[in-house]
């Protein structure tokens, strides 16, 4: 017994010497920003949006041209993971390419394919149905060193039925979306539990208003959403950072479950495809029966001691790949949750 301990120490020690902690001991903190546009995370805000008065009120657009003009502007924190050893990766300016891959580049079917690692062309609307599909925070609370240490803090009232909480027992406390602003109390739950509760490995945040915001045509208010969300993702990472039962061993990803469409004027006011409009014309604002444009091209940001730089190539990267991901950061074997589920992103090691 004594020779095996001795053993388990010395397979540890270089490890302990890179300040890493033990695969069992890793988590997560897995953060999603509903309908959150690749170009103003990269390019800032666009300058025909800001200028335009039904999307900008004329009191907010000096804010919006000088104080949030640059990516960095607006989403400080996450363009400061690279320089950290981190991951931004998504921006299709500088060849990045990342996209959904199920048919209709809205939330839940995006949020089932970022949990689980596959589509489900089943799922054809936001509908409040039980997720027959397992996602890899209910697979994770029921594993050894996970039961009862996943939680979901949400904005959008549908998420206790993607998360599937009364067959997971994953804990989802989700608000109802149509009141603005959501963020502020869960975020603040988000926060509290981070800080107190015992055990926790992985937490999930899902904010949701710079979706709500976006499909009022607030731009401004959408803008500010993000700036807001960057500041909590920071403050998240900050306080993880100063526990030792977090510090050294924690990956986050931020990422988004759609993005928006690319076209002039009102077009990122929607998203959605060709075949989701199709099927529910009657949910749209704007009539484009081809589809919003652009808004299955998505983003991801990560940093931890799972996470590495590595060339990407030519391939688009994909949300089926995030469950993977996280679950590789988290020291398990994707494959033994689902072996037909997306690869890890070469982010994740």
């Amino acid at each position: 017994m004594l020779r095996a301990l001795i053993a388990l120490a010395f397979l540890l020690l270089p490890a302990i010497a890179r300040g890493e902690a033990p695969a069992e001991g890793q988590r997560l903190i897995l953060v999603t920003m509903d309908g959150t546009r690749w170009q103003e995370v990269f390019r800032g805000a666009d300058k025909a949006l800001a200028a335009d008065p039904k999307f900008t009120h004329p009191d907010w657009k000096e804010t919006v041209e000088k104080a949030w003009n640059t990516g960095p502007a607006v989403m400080p924190f996450l363009h400061s993971l690279p320089a950290r050893g981190g991951v931004l990766h998504g921006n299709r300016d500088a060849g990045q390419c990342m996209r959904v891959t199920n048919p209709m580049w809205f939330s839940y079917p995006g949020y089932n394919e970022l949990l689980t690692g596959r589509p489900d062309p089943a799922i054809t609307s936001n509908d409040k149905i039980w997720n027959r599909n397992t996602t890899f925070l209910e697979w994770l609370n029921r594993r050894p060193g996970f039961a009862g240490q996943v939680r979901m803090y949400g904005t959008w009232d549908v998420f206790p039925y993607i998360i599937n909480d009364k067959r997971s027992g994953v804990p989802v406390n989700a608000e109802d979306a149509g009141k603005l602003p959501t963020e502020t109390r869960t975020m603040r739950m988000a926060q509290d539990a981070l800080r107190t509760a015992s055990g926790m490995r992985v937490l999930y945040v899902a904010l949701g208003d710079t979706d709500e915001f976006a499909h009022e045509g607030d731009y401004a208010q959408y803008l500010s959403a993000m700036n807001r969300d960057d500041d909590f993702i920071a403050e998240l990472w900050r306080m993880a950072q100063a526990d030792p039962a977090w510090r050294g061993r924690t990956t986050l990803i931020v990422t988004t479950d759609h993005g928006r469409g690319a076209k002039p004027g009102a077009y990122w006011t929607e998203h959605g495809s060709a075949a989701g409009w199709k099927l529910a014309p009657q949910d749209y604002t704007i009539a484009d029966p081809e589809g919003f444009i652009g808004s299955d091209a998505i983003w991801l940001a990560a940093i931890g001691p799972g996470v590495h730089t590595a060339p990407t190539g030519s391939a688009c990267l994909t949300q089926s790949q995030i469950a993977a991901s996280a679950l590789t950061a988290l020291g398990e074997d994707w494959r033994t949750f689902d072996a037909g589920a997306g690869a890890p992103l070469p982010f994740f090691k």
